[in-house]
């Protein structure tokens, strides 16, 4: 079965939906690892330094103001994660391009599993090259990632190409052979 090409409109859909789907998603999705991660070495610290001795009073009320924060940056983390598959879904959708809710949920699984991966390369990258700082090495691989990512998914979920219905030429009638007429009185 031949596959579809991807219109102008479809391409440059899933252009824009991987700029603003990935930046959202990502910003999200790296905030929530970090909000939990350091949540959890906090709440093990701090358990354990409550444990040690009894004038570590401050320690029992900063727990309640550290889970406060980690609630609020995990609410936020959650919010920019929705948004990002929202904002993708409709921008697909208004390029027309075919099944955007699953080109979009598709993209986003396959960047929540390359992000932590990336993030490590870019902090390489931004190591090595001594004058580019790591924000702007992260934020030029997250646009360029996502326009990759959600440009293959919508390649991945086009549809098969029209098929052409090839209808026969008329065929021409042979002229009717005069010694065959009847001729009537």
């Amino acid at each position: 079965m031949t596959k579809a090409t991807l219109t102008g409109g479809q391409t440059g859909a899933a252009v824009v939906a991987g700029i603003f789907g990935h930046l959202l998603f990502a910003a999200g999705w790296i905030t929530l690892g970090v909000t939990l991660l350091g949540g959890t070495i906090a709440a093990i610290l701090g358990g354990t330094l409550q444990s040690i001795g009894d004038g570590t009073e401050i320690f029992a009320s900063a727990g309640g103001v550290l889970g406060g924060i980690v609630l609020g940056f995990t609410i936020a983390s959650a919010v920019l994660i929705v948004l990002s598959i929202v904002v993708s879904g409709l921008i697909l959708r208004r390029g027309r391009v075919r099944k955007p809710w699953g080109t979009t949920w598709t993209a986003v699984l396959i960047a929540a599993i390359i992000d932590l991966p990336l993030i490590l390369a870019y902090l390489a990258i931004a190591r090595a090259t001594d004058g580019l700082p790591f924000p702007f090495i992260a934020l030029l691989g997250t646009v360029v990632v996502g326009i990759l990512v959600w440009l293959w998914m919508t390649w991945a979920h086009r549809g098969p190409a029209a098929v052409e219905t090839v209808v026969p030429a008329p065929v021409a009638a042979k002229p009717a052979d005069p010694s065959l007429d009847v001729k009537r009185d």
